[in-house]
This record gives structure tokens, sequence and C-alpha cells, in this order.
């Protein structure tokens, strides 16, 4: 196995990973709450103003998206089975 020279430590890029997952975990949840009739309202003292929900779940899976491809890409580095 070849040694890779990394600028960055490999904890810290662990923790990003990490921090990456949680990300995704979160957006699920929140496209989860969304398809079961949780709403999100964009508003001024307390009061709503416009409904935001279709907004935040199209962000959501965004975020869903663009994490796994992330994390899939880190997975065929770090994985790799020699």
């Amino acid at each position: 196995m070849v040694d890779v020279e990394r600028l960055v430590p490999s904890g810290l890029i662990e923790q990003w990973a990490m921090h990456l997952r949680r990300q995704r975990s979160r957006a699920a949840d929140a496209i989860w709450l969304i398809d079961n009739g949780f709403t999100i309202h964009d508003g001024r003292d307390g009061t709503p103003m416009d409904d935001a929900t279709t907004r935040y779940r199209a962000e959501y899976e965004q975020i869903v998206s663009e994490v796994t491809s992330l994390l899939e890409q880190y997975d065929a580095v770090n994985l790799r089975r020699p």
C-alpha cells in the first residue's frame, strides 16, 4: 500500500466527514417532517407571512444529494481494498 502525504491531518478529515453525515441526517429528518405535515414559514415578529416549506424542502434535498456524493467519494478513497 502506498502512503499518501496529506497536507490536512486525517483526524480533521474524519471530523469533516462526521459533520457531513450529521448535516445529511438533519436534512433527511427535515424532509421526513415536511412529508408528514410539518410546515416552515417566513415571518416577522413571530407572525408567519409566507409558507417557505417548498423552498426549504428543495434545499434539504440538495443537501442530501450533495453530501451523499461527497461521502461516496470519501468512502471510495478511504475504504479501498488492497
